[in-house]
């Protein structure tokens, strides 16, 4: 696990030095912005249904639009996540592998539903 960790990391680390994005501000976009928007989009296709993901574009749009400072708000999220992945040593998961498996491992996992309901879908 600490090997994808390490590749995602560093993937977000090359993300934020071409960006011009801090590393926490990419973390954000990422997880919070484009695989939650990846995930709508194949549900509104599931559904045939364009104005959810409009919906929550234009949501995107308009909070992103109403943080004055991205900077601040990525830092403060970015530390909320890292407290939420933290509070999975509870159930013996560190950091690391807590990240992989939430961060990685769950969006593959969902994407790759998605797909399935939308073949199934489209083939009944």
């Amino acid at each position: 696990m600490a090997k994808i960790f390490d590749l995602v990391y560093q993937l977000l680390k090359w993300l934020s030095k071409i960006s011009g994005f801090t590393y926490r501000e990419i973390n954000i976009i990422v997880y919070f912005i484009l695989i939650p928007s990846f995930f709508i989009f194949l549900i509104s296709r599931i559904l045939n249904q364009k104005y959810i993901i409009i919906s929550f574009l234009l949501f995107i749009l308009v909070s992103v639009l109403l943080i004055p400072d991205f900077t601040l708000f990525s830092s403060l999220l970015f530390d909320k996540s890292v407290s939420f992945l933290n509070w999975f040593e509870f159930i013996g998961l560190n950091y690391i592998q807590a990240s992989v498996i939430i961060c990685v491992i769950i969006p593959i996992i969902v994407i790759i539903s998605l797909f399935y309901f939308k073949k199934h879908l489209s083939n009944s």
